[in-house]
């Protein structure tokens, strides 16, 4: 006879390997994989925390290291191409999230770009701090979204990891009175 403990043990054994392989089907079947799906929250947690430190006080920081507005037309025009790279730079990370959610357009990005030069050559500087204000607005909306994105796949994580549970110990209570017992 085998010894009661390692027949526990083989019941805990296969039924967990069991109900790992019922997850992995029951998710292939419904579209979903959950290794993609953890990198993607990952990913997006990555992303979320570079926009969080750039609305916090990361753009008010490169605003800051451009120094005071010049007053003469060459040196304003250079602060102004300075300013609009800057904002370019700030706006890529909301091209991030729509790269992430598969809504990105090279064309309004290109467009986005031409008008930031357009400004910065004709030395617009009111016209850079609305677009300045527009990227802020964008960044806060790709917070919301991205943040909306991660709870739902978290959501989805959180309810296989329980459908897995239930699974386990169903599949062990059934080893312990059908296949298993009778064989041993």
């Amino acid at each position: 006879m085998i010894n009661r403990d390692i027949f526990v043990f083989i019941k805990i054994i296969t039924s967990c390997l069991t109900a790992g392989f019922l997850i992995f089907f029951i998710s292939a079947l419904s579209g979903e994989d959950l290794i993609k799906n953890s990198q993607a929250v990952n990913e997006l947690d990555r992303i979320l925390e570079e926009i969080t430190d750039e609305l916090e006080g990361g753009i008010d920081r490169r605003i800051k290291q451009l120094g005071e507005i010049p007053e003469i037309n060459p040196y304003k025009k250079f602060y102004c191409a300075e300013f609009a790279k800057e904002i370019h730079e700030i706006s890529y990370l909301t091209e991030k999230q729509k790269i992430v959610f598969d809504e990105y357009s090279v064309r309004e990005f290109e467009n986005k770009s031409i008008r930031l030069v357009g400004f910065s050559e004709s030395s617009d500087l009111d016209s850079l701090n609305k677009e300045l204000e527009i990227v802020k607005r964008e960044l806060k909306n790709s917070v919301n979204l991205l943040d909306k994105k991660r709870k739902k796949i978290i959501r989805q994580r959180t309810a296989y990891i329980i459908l897995f549970v239930v699974l386990w110990f169903a599949i062990y209570f059934y080893y312990g009175r059908g296949i298993l017992k009778k064989q041993f």
